[in-house]
């Protein structure tokens, strides 16, 4: 647990959203799962609007943690041009995935709330940004024509994988080996 009381309320809420959905999400039911006293987390988030876009936000930061190994490790591959290694790159996938499906759960919860709330839809539509910039430098060093497009193109493959993955356990290794290799248009092994 992060030794940030903030931090360790907005990870408790990802979390009760995780366990209990988006309608879980109360401040009491926040302060019960951190053990803290009541009055806790309003005293961070003074409304459940605060606390929802603030989960938003730590997830962005958290998930973008997990996800810069995986971009590193890209980038290196495409700089040298090797074909060789994307089973690496694969396992670095499922170790992120499998490490984060609470945060992923929860971020699917909130881009289904956002189909409803605005504030919501917004504030996720930032979160997906950051992982398209991401795919856009990983594209921009493979070469790619039009890299903000194929950025497009791998984000929606890669959270395709990742809902499945989370949702549904069904990825073996190659599915994600074949995936990443397709996504990066590398040449089969």
């Amino acid at each position: 647990m992060p030794t940030d009381r903030r931090a360790q309320l907005l990870d408790t809420a990802i979390a009760v959203i995780a366990d209990q959905g988006l309608r879980g999400l109360t401040h009491r039911a926040v302060q019960d799962a951190a053990g803290l006293p009541h009055g806790s987390v309003t005293y961070y988030f003074k409304t459940r609007e605060q606390l929802v876009l603030a989960v938003v936000d730590r997830i962005v930061e958290v998930d973008g943690e997990r996800a810069r190994p995986a971009v590193r490790q890209a980038l290196k591959l495409l700089a040298a041009r090797e074909q060789t290694d994307l089973a690496e790159l694969a396992a670095l996938l499922r170790t992120w995935w499998t490490d984060s499906r609470e945060l992923l759960l929860a971020r699917y919860e909130l881009d289904l709330a956002g189909a409803r709330d605005a504030a919501v839809r917004d504030a996720m539509a930032r979160c997906g940004s950051e992982f398209r910039d991401l795919a856009e430098l990983v594209a921009a060093q493979a070469g790619a024509p039009d890299p903000g497009f194929d950025a497009e193109v791998v984000t929606a493959l890669l959270d395709g994988l990742m809902f499945e993955f989370t949702t549904r356990g069904r990825l073996t290794d190659e599915h994600l080996r074949e995936g990443v290799r397709r996504a990066l248009g590398a040449r089969p092994e």
